[in-house]
């Protein structure tokens, strides 16, 4: 099996896990619930454990049949690959700060209305390069 055949099995489970994790997270914060916290986090956890193979198999499907991806980074709103990346680091960023709360989200209003903005705001533009993504492979 090519990984041009991997790469669509695997890209629905982080689209998926960060999607669902954004709305624990929102609800918890809503309604002071700790076990949709709970789940928000191991969404995140997976999703980017996921995002990885994802990703991998994306550059590897990639490589080979389209070189411009990887060579020409610019414009980055054209760019599936590199959107995704930055994406998933923005993710893993979210996913150390959470670490470091003892996976909850920030006690402070603000604090916790931010880190609710900045994944909502990533998982959107993770919609958006799922899109790109799916326009590259003709699928749509």
């Amino acid at each position: 099996m090519a990984f041009t055949e991997i790469h669509p099995l695997v890209i629905h489970f982080p689209i998926a896990l960060f999607s669902v994790g954004f709305l624990c997270d929102a609800l918890g914060f809503v309604f002071q619930k700790k076990s949709l916290e709970h789940a928000g986090w191991w969404n995140l956890v997976f999703g980017v454990f996921s995002s990885v193979c994802a990703i991998i198999t994306g550059l590897l499907a990639d490589f080979g049949s389209n070189p411009r991806l990887v060579d020409e980074p610019f414009p980055l709103h054209e760019n599936h690959a590199y959107l995704q990346i930055i994406v998933v680091c923005v993710l893993s960023l979210l996913m150390v700060w959470r670490l470091k709360l003892r996976q909850s989200i920030p006690l402070e209003p603000k604090a916790a209305l931010i880190y609710l903005c900045v994944l909502g705001i990533t998982v959107g533009l993770l919609f958006y390069g799922s899109h790109l993504g799916a326009l590259l492979s003709g699928r749509i």
